[in-house]
């Protein structure tokens, strides 16, 4: 594939665009097709990784290990993507190729539209290309320092007074700030999607085995930050044609009617410049977010080792996989303050019933060894116990007085 040469003069900025698109593209689409054939070192290599990944699965199933339903079919699954992702071109240029370097310029150019920004889709280059024109114009023209012409007004920042910078240096720094702000994050975004594109078939294997499955999740991560990027850059470039479109054709107008600019320089350094820096820290956000931030570990649902037992089993907190005890929800707090409860309540019970058994074990000091022990009193009767007792003692004193 031929990519549109850059050429010096009017059309710079827009050629330089397509043409690093065009790369970007190329190596996402070619550089995949090189690896991906049955031919290469790669292919070879993928060929023995997934045959030592079977041979492991079968050694599994002969040493007897438990295996649950669940996770032959995570098995086959991660299979089956490592297939699609190494050796279907038709399904990986939909679901990797088409999503990262033509999905997010639709959504931008969607969002653009919706909120009224200059550089819809498909004519973002154009504008692009159209303020850098009105940048070399206004340098051709100058402030009107040396070629003299009328202030605007008696304000300070009408007058040469206090300018620090070369009109023509000024002006120049300023279209190299423009320029740069441009087509660096661009070129980072588009030529690093493409190159991670082309990986695919190798970053396909490293799902296989657990030791190198961290890789290819940063590799994941890696396509994400750059689909962000991509959504993202021309939203910026967006905005800066905003301010920068009507500020550039007041500038020309002026010098046009022979009214000085002198603040025209350092205004146009401050725009190129801000907006390169915004570009950028913006990117690096991404980058932070994508590469840098812990994502919470992901349990599929079942009953925790504390939690096998019932509610009083354990009140030991869930922890995280990297060993950090996790904040107990709201959930485990209602469940641990049942259980807390529950057990003092057993507690009590228990004691109160110790007790009763120690004063049924301990006789009173004038009991006969002979008598019989009471009947336990039950609840209502005790408005009746005490005629019931008196009415047994008289009959048993009879009794005893018989000779």
């Amino acid at each position: 594939m031929t990519c549109p040469a850059v050429r010096t003069g009017g059309r710079f900025l827009a050629d330089m665009l397509s043409h690093v698109d065009c790369q970007a593209q190329s190596i996402g689409a070619y550089g995949y097709g090189a690896l991906a054939n049955p031919n290469s070192a790669l292919s070879l290599a993928f060929t023995g990784l997934l045959t030592i990944f079977v041979a492991l699965f079968g050694l599994r199933l002969l040493l007897g290990e438990r295996m649950s339903g669940r996770d032959v079919m995570l098995d086959v699954l991660r299979v089956g993507i490592v297939l699609t992702l190494a050796t279907s071109w038709p399904a990986w240029r939909v679901l990797g190729y088409n999503t990262v370097l033509q999905g997010p310029a639709a959504l931008a150019g969607s969002i653009g539209l919706a909120s009224g920004l200059p550089g819809g889709p498909g004519e973002l280059t154009g504008r692009l290309q159209a303020a850098d024109d009105q940048i070399v114009v206004l340098t051709i023209y100058g402030t009107g320092r040396m070629t003299g012409g009328a202030n605007r007004s008696d304000s300070i920042n009408d007058s040469f007074r206090g300018v620090a910078l070369a009109d023509q240096s000024a002006l120049g720094y300023g279209r190299v700030a423009f320029l740069g702000g441009v087509i660096a994050p661009s070129a980072a975004v588009r030529l690093g999607a493409g190159l991670l594109l082309a990986l695919a078939p190798l970053m396909a294997a490293l799902l296989l085995f657990a030791g190198t499955r961290d890789l290819f999740f940063g590799w994941l991560r890696g396509l994400a930050a750059c689909a962000a990027g991509a959504l993202v850059l021309p939203i910026i470039y967006g905005v800066e044609l905003a301010v920068l479109e009507p500020w550039l054709r007041d500038a020309v107008a002026q010098r046009g009617t022979q009214v000085l600019t002198p603040s025209a320089p350092t205004e146009l350094i401050v725009i190129g410049s801000a907006f390169a820096v915004i570009a950028f820290t913006v990117l690096g956000v991404i980058a932070r977010i994508a590469f840098f931030s812990r994502m919470p570990a992901l349990h599929l649902p079942g009953l925790p080792g504390e939690w096998r037992g019932g509610p009083l089993a354990g009140t030991a907190q869930p922890a995280l996989a990297g060993g950090m005890a996790q904040p107990p929800s709201r959930a485990f707090a209602v469940a641990e303050a049942v259980a807390q409860t529950m057990r003092r309540e057993e507690q009590a019970a228990g004691a109160g019933s110790e007790r009763i058994d120690r004063s049924r074990l301990v006789a009173p000091a004038d009991a006969r060894p002979g008598t019989p022990a009471a009947p336990p009193e039950l609840l209502g009767d005790s408005h009746r116990g005490s005629r019931r007792t008196a009415r047994g003692s008289g009959v048993s004193e009879r009794r005893d007085m018989k000779p």
